[in-house]
């Protein structure tokens, strides 16, 4: 296998594929190697994130400064559209 730096830089695109190991302790094979697309890592990483009106919500649930949210679409605008992603102050 090549040294990593010598492939060439590209841009992503959501089908392209990522390599990476799934977490797994059961089974015959033990964390092993899968691809992923570039949307299911995506998607897995904002179905993940908690969902608060804006930062005073967020700081009032319990996150902490520099933790991720997304806003809920509720807050006044600019944070009036959901999904927007959020670095608790």
């Amino acid at each position: 296998m090549a040294i990593i730096t010598t492939y060439p830089v590209d841009t992503a695109s959501s089908q392209d594929y990522l390599l990476g190991t799934k977490k797994s302790n059961t089974g015959t094979q033990i964390n092993p190697t899968k691809n992923f697309t570039v949307e299911s890592v995506v998607n897995s990483v904002f179905q993940s994130l908690p969902a608060y009106a804006d930062n005073a919500a967020a700081v009032a649930g319990g996150l902490a400064a520099g933790k991720l949210f997304q806003t809920t679409g509720t807050a006044a605008n600019p944070l009036n559209v959901a999904g927007i992603v959020m670095i608790v102050q």
